[in-house]
């Protein structure tokens, strides 16, 4: 694999935000740099802070750490350090670094393995909760219980999954993985959001050795602050009460982490906090290093994504509080006027396909499904019409519209008749629409192609659909009679 010059001999200046800042700084920020690592070896448990942190400087550095660490998969097929960051690291990188398409072409296999390789890792009995391997590998040891649950993994593996189908998009190759993390994203949101979360004590839930769920008001259940699904009230929720989390005791680890991640999101207010109250005590060398990178290039980090944050989104932010009270109170009104104003905002100024999936994964994170796919539609009129096309499918699965579903996938397979994900979801569709004759035979003619194709686990997963739904027909061919 194909790496960037990181050598000796070909150190980059500083970039333009460390010439800008006062000389003392800059001089802080020199030191820090000499002090990253640049072997996956040597980061250790800090890798994720450190790429995050060298991207700030040089891509290139990042880009060779990112594909050291896709190479420490185990025989589990596990990462180390084991957090699931690699694929949005990925991203950032490949929208910075010279000549990104070759790297990430060679990437991306080992990114697809890290993908469908996670779940074995960290849901081994398949029980769809996804748990840290144990208290050293968690981010937050402290909370960690061996039959117990918290939301931070689940976000990570959330956005991980999205981030990986976003770079995967146009790689046929990846048919298995991107259908494994299309499964696996809709399952995580739909726990997230539907069984974790708690309206009335606006938080996120936790299991405890016995399966009791109760609020969670640690670090680990402040993470939904960077779900890419979280609706605004969570959010309201969950700022709200930034200043109690943060004077917690957290690790280093996991400080720098949920700093990293929340650089490209609305919580402005957040990364200030954060930056003021500095990095945890107990930290390495490592940490130390990327924390002074970090928070002096925070508002550099951030500036790249300030012109995808809306208006309305950065009020919302810096008032979360107040917006959370008046929840409290009867004031959902008035936040509803102000979010659909925002939303009409937004979608009023999309123009390009990219900026149209951008407003199509927001409506989507609020629950406007009906809306996406109208945005997904608009983009699949200006190019990557099957791309499009696919994600408006799912839209309409989101919002129960099976028979729209079914046609958008029925188009989609008449540009592209050998679609393998898209043949796996036609018949659902159909099953959905309780045409269950026609989804059994649709499944058996799948499995029995797929069998012979380059996607065995696809054409195991259509075998079983077509076994239980001949099943359940039989027992139900008493009823029907």
């Amino acid at each position: 694999m194909s790496q960037p010059d990181t050598s000796e001999n070909s150190v980059p200046a500083a970039p333009e935000w460390v010439r800008a800042l006062p000389a003392a700084v800059a001089a802080e920020v020199a030191a820090a740099r000499a002090d990253l690592p640049t072997t996956a070896a040597a980061a250790g448990e800090a890798l994720p802070a450190a790429i995050a942190a060298w991207l700030l400087l040089d891509p290139a550095p990042a880009a060779r750490l990112l594909a050291e660490w896709l190479a420490t998969q185990d025989d589990r097929g596990c990462l180390h350090p084991a957090v699931p960051v690699a694929c949005q690291l990925a991203e950032r990188i490949a929208a910075v670094l010279p000549n990104a398409t070759e790297w990430l072409a060679a990437i991306l296999p080992a990114l697809g393995r890290s993908i469908t390789e996670a779940f074995s890792c960290f849901d081994p009995r398949n029980t769809g909760l996804p748990r840290w391997d144990g208290a050293a590998s968690a981010l937050m040891p402290e909370t960690f219980t061996p039959r117990g649950f918290g939301v931070d993994l689940a976000v990570l593996l959330a956005n991980e999954t999205a981030a990986f189908l976003r770079l995967a998009k146009d790689r046929a190759d990846l048919g298995d993985a991107i259908n494994l993390a299309e499964g696996e994203m809709r399952e995580l949101d739909s726990w997230l959001r539907d069984n974790f979360w708690d309206e009335e004590a606006g938080a996120f839930l936790a299991l405890d050795e016995n399966n009791r769920a109760t609020p969670d008001w640690s670090p680990r259940g402040f993470f939904p602050l960077v779900w890419r699904s979280a609706t605004e009230e969570m959010n309201a929720g969950l700022r709200a009460r930034a200043a109690d989390v943060l004077r917690q005791t957290w690790t280093p680890r996991a400080w720098l982490l949920l700093f990293v991640l929340l650089l490209p999101t609305t919580h402005g207010s957040i990364v200030a906090q954060m930056r003021r109250q500095g990095l945890p005590d107990g930290a390495t060398v490592a940490e130390r290093a990327a924390w002074t990178v970090l928070s002096h290039g925070a508002d550099a980090a951030r500036a790249r994504y300030q012109q995808d944050i809306s208006r309305p989104a950065r009020w919302l932010d810096a008032h979360a509080r107040q917006l959370w009270r008046a929840l409290a109170v009867g004031g959902l009104a008035a936040l509803i006027l102000l979010l659909g104003w925002g939303y009409h905002q937004r979608h009023r100024a999309a123009a390009t396909p990219a900026e149209l999936e951008q407003q199509a994964r927001l409506a989507c994170a609020e629950d406007q499904h009906e809306a996406a796919a109208a945005l997904y539609a608009r983009a699949a009129q200006q190019g990557d019409t099957a791309y499009f096309l696919y994600r408006q499918a799912g839209e309409w699965f989101h919002a129960e519209r099976f028979a729209e579903a079914e046609a958008v996938c029925r188009d989609i397979l008449r540009r592209e008749p050998d679609s393998p994900n898209v043949r796996f979801n036609l018949p659902l569709a159909v099953l959905k629409q309780g045409r269950r004759e026609e989804a059994l035979a649709m499944y058996r003619a799948l499995a029995d192609e797929l069998a012979i194709s380059a996607s065995p686990e696809l054409a195991a997963r259509a075998q079983l659909a077509a076994e239980l739904l001949a099943r359940q027909i039989e027992l139900d061919q008493p009823a029907d009679r």
